[in-house]
């Protein structure tokens, strides 16, 4: 196999089948699909295997507990015979030409060690939703930190690549983020293709807790003390537009909590960001961090 497609999957089966067809429907047909369970020992995980048995061409690695994303998608790429590797989310879809574009643009640029590709975002309504954050931009390091911009499913990498990098970190959220910060250090190089070639589907179903809020707050701290640790190589207007950017991401943590004592939080780090930037956005998101309690 050529390219090995990684699948964790942790308590979405009902979107799992959607997933896989997806793959099967590529114009590029070299593929072998790695199924990752993360559920643990129980219902979920019999599902899983139920969805996965009628694919004889799909492999499921199984966990008897819940270890988490980065854990699941390294374990996937371990096991990979493929010599490009690519990352689909249990609950989104592969258009049907995302390999082919991406393996070719590898093949065309040898220098390069991944590529990554815009996406379509759906949200519950059906609806589309356009954003700027649709589209990759990484750049070098320097450039990532400050306008990158990464989702796990646009990424085709080389396995060589990946195993040079480590695979993930184990942080709770902003996985991808930092693995791409520990790429671009690598000095690993991406280039960006700007055509949606996959579709992620947005759910409003996951509440906000203080937990997860806790666990936003603290891999924020993690990527803010790594980037630290290469500080002299920006200047400060460039350190600048960094701290504005983690602001503005703690912002959005806050941003979407139901508590009164969260969003004025976010309120604050949104003025933090403003303080910095002088766009108006930024007063638009603290005052709509109040507004929608």
């Amino acid at each position: 196999m050529n390219v090995s497609v990684i699948i964790p999957t942790y308590k979405r089966s009902e979107f799992l089948i959607r997933a896989i067809e997806s793959v099967f429907n590529q114009s590029y047909q070299d593929i072998e699909i790695i199924i990752v369970d993360d559920n643990g020992l129980g219902a979920q995980q019999e599902i899983t295997k139920k969805i996965a048995k009628p694919y004889p061409k799909v492999k499921l690695i199984t966990y008897s507990k819940n270890c988490g994303g980065c854990y699941a998608r390294n374990k996937g790429y371990e096991e990979a015979k493929g010599n490009y590797i690519f990352f689909l989310d249990d609950d989104d879809v592969f258009l049907p030409n995302k390999v082919q574009t991406q393996v070719d643009f590898l093949n065309n640029h040898t220098e390069l060690d991944g590529c990554l590709a815009a996406f379509k975002r759906i949200g519950e309504n059906n609806l589309e939703i356009k954003a700027t954050s649709n589209f990759p931009a990484v750049g070098d390091f320097k450039n990532f930190v400050i306008n990158g911009n990464f989702f796990t499913p646009m990424l085709c990498i080389r396995k060589t690549s990946l195993l040079k990098v480590g695979g993930f970190y184990p942080i709770e959220r902003f996985q991808d983020r930092y693995m791409m910060l520990h790429a671009l250090v690598e000095g690993l190089k991406f280039e960006c293709i700007q055509e949606p070639l996959h579709i992620m589907y947005e759910h409003n179903g996951d509440r906000i807790t203080n937990k997860s809020i806790a666990k936003s707050v603290d891999s924020l701290n993690v990527m803010k003390n790594f980037i630290q640790n290469y500080k002299l190589q920006f200047t400060a207007k460039q350190w600048n537009s960094f701290l504005e950017k983690d602001m503005r991401m703690r912002g959005f943590v806050f941003y979407v909590a139901d508590s009164y004592q969260d969003r004025i939080k976010g309120f604050g780090y949104f003025l933090k960001a403003f303080r910095l930037s002088k766009q108006i956005n930024d007063i638009k998101f603290a005052f709509k961090s109040i507004v929608k309690m």
